[in-house]
């Protein structure tokens, strides 16, 4: 078999770093909770990048989506969320506020994976991103995060 499967048994959420010094905005355990509350038991991949954002991404969102407007910082498969974070060992440089005031910021980008999540395991399709959206902000709300 491969791929990921959409949650596979009862573990909780799986941590994934790439080089080890990717920090999670509010750390480990919140990013625990909000998995855990969401109901999502796979893996977390978490990738640096620096200045000039991740190779790649905008590409790779263009081929899935059809449209290519900005960085995408999360991205959402069954089993599988893969996360960017500015990462220290690639000097990164970003305005956290500003990120935070687009809504771009880490926490509501994986919040909004969530919302696909919760949306796969209801209905086995993912794809409608103003439902993900909506989950995302309740489910940040409801943790006070915004």
């Amino acid at each position: 078999m491969h791929g990921y499967g959409a949650c596979p048994g009862k573990q909780a959420m799986r941590l994934s770093r790439y080089c080890g010094r990717e920090r999670l905005p509010g750390g480990r355990r919140l990013w625990q909770r909000l998995a855990r509350r969401a109901g999502y038991r796979g893996t977390v991949a978490v990738y640096g990048y620096g200045v000039g954002g991740r190779p790649g991404g905008t590409q790779r969102k263009a081929e899935r989506t059809g449209v290519q407007d900005g960085m995408v910082l999360a991205d959402y498969e069954p089993g599988l969320i893969r996360v960017w974070l500015p990462c220290t060992c690639q000097a990164a440089d970003f305005d956290v506020d500003q990120l935070a005031e687009d809504h771009e910021d880490p926490i509501a980008s994986f919040a909004h994976e969530l919302g696909h999540h919760v949306q796969y395991a209801r209905r086995r399709t993912y794809s409608n991103e103003a439902v993900a959206e909506r989950y995302g902000r309740l489910l940040l709300r409801e943790f006070g995060l915004r």
